[in-house]
């Protein structure tokens, strides 16, 4: 992003010199691999190779329909994993399920890390054997995962493996999946290792993320009840690996099932969000670039082609606001109201947190408070309260449907404020950015 000189109405600071314990301050640890994104499409991703590496990606994922057959994985998945070494990601790397026989898997991954030593940790297996693409039953899940997940580990047993990339959270799976009659979560048979590490789904077609907030719920449930057998180092965790306000362009349904508006990188933030306090794995929107990038048809892109140039969208801008300021911990904050969306990130290098107004039609003035100890003084002003043990506030307004961010330092200083709005990517203007 460029450096832009610009005024946040009425922004107070106020900075103490006061720390309080680390230990005072609740926290979840986020996972170092959370910002994750989805290789697709084909060759038009290695046009935007600068754009993508800018956002500081933690995770590619190399999966979906398309990529779902043998011939790919032994010829054309090499340009994407050199594609997410060279943005600084970690490739996630799908086998086929095609690959379940004669060793298919074994070869792959013998050709893949060890001829070529591309070093790749984390698989998935499969993809949306509930949809009708390809559609598999729970038995035919079975079959598969556990043929090539022991494939795979036989060959490298510090593997993470990924299961199922259901094109949506299926009961009807799931029960039989984890647990239950065709149960992958044992370990294979003879070894010390698991078949499965991670669980992993999809969705789309939504105008806010309340469904994946009941599915994360229901899927924690699930996992710990198995996780209090398995040893603390090999717990099962989750990610989303593919999700969109919708799988196609359909303005009959209103802007918040769009996938390009402001709305959308809205909902990407609140998804990260998601995977920082629920501990996810990792959180994989579709896609890089799908459909033209003409806002048509199955354009689920981060990008609009205009005049032979790729420009930036509201789920691009979202993502690298977060991704570039990402700390190692979520922080625990209270906030009064339901259309602000708070997201505060701390560790020894500072504090970031994002404010996003959900609201169409609502301006809110609010002060935001790094202390969970201090009062709030200014009675006109909503209170946001982050428990980041640092005596410092600010004081801000913020527009219907906008994001800002603040960024502060290990001491509590500010150094620097983000403000993104509708009318910024209407415009097709990045987030204004100071510095202090």
């Amino acid at each position: 992003m460029q450096k832009l000189n610009f005024k946040i109405a009425q922004i107070i600071i106020l900075i103490g010199c006061g720390l309080v314990s680390s230990n005072s301050v609740a926290q979840i640890q986020i996972s170092k691999y959370l910002i994750g994104q989805n290789a697709w499409g084909r060759g038009d991703i290695f046009k935007v190779t600068a754009d993508i590496k800018a956002v500081q990606y933690q995770t590619i994922r190399i999966g979906g329909n398309g990529y779902e057959n043998g011939n790919f994985i032994n010829k054309d998945v090499v340009r994407y994993i050199d594609y997410a070494r060279e943005v600084g990601a970690e490739p996630i790397v799908q086998m086929p399920r095609q690959l379940k026989d004669n060793d298919g898997a074994l070869k792959a991954i013998k050709y893949l890390n060890g001829e070529l030593g591309k070093n790749i940790k984390f698989w998935s297996i499969g993809n949306e054997p509930d949809h009708h693409n390809q559609l598999a039953s729970p038995e035919e899940v079975f079959d598969y995962f556990t043929k090539i997940a022991a494939q795979i580990k036989s060959y490298d047993p510090t593997a993470k493996i990924m299961g199922f990339d259901l094109s949506s959270y299926k009961e009807s799976y799931l029960t039989r999946l984890l647990g239950g009659d065709l149960d992958v979560t044992k370990k294979v048979p003879n070894q010390k290792y698991h078949y499965l590490d991670i669980v992993a789904f999809h969705n789309y077609r939504f105008k806010d993320i309340s469904g994946f907030e009941k599915d994360v719920k229901s899927l924690k449930q699930r996992l710990a009840l198995l996780n209090a057998t398995r040893d603390k180092n090999n717990h099962i965790g989750w990610a989303i690996t593919e999700f969109n306000s919708h799988w196609i362009v359909d303005e009959r349904l209103g802007e918040d099932f769009l996938p390009y508006n402001f709305h959308n990188g809205q909902i990407f933030a609140e998804m990260y969000d998601l995977g920082m306090r629920e501990g996810a794995f990792t959180i994989c929107p579709w896609s890089i670039l799908e459909g033209g990038a003409d806002r048509e048809g199955t354009d689920l892109s981060m990008f609009d082609l205009k005049n032979g140039k790729f420009i930036p969208r509201s789920n691009y801008y979202h993502t690298q606001m977060l991704s570039q300021n990402l700390k190692q911990h979520y922080l625990s904050y209270s906030n009064g109201q339901a259309d602000l969306k708070v997201i505060p990130m701390g560790d020894k290098t500072g504090v970031a947190v994002m404010v996003l107004n959900k609201s169409k039609i609502k301006n809110f003035s609010y002060v935001l408070n790094l202390d969970s100890k201090m009062n709030q003084s200014d009675p006109n002003r909503l209170s946001i309260v982050v428990d980041a043990g640092k005596k410092a506030s600010v004081k801000s307004e913020i527009k219907p449907s906008s994001t800002q961010m603040f960024v502060f330092s290990g001491k509590g200083k500010l150094l620097k404020t983000y403000t993104y709005s509708i009318s910024d990517e209407e415009a097709q203007k990045a987030p204004k950015i100071t510095f202090f």
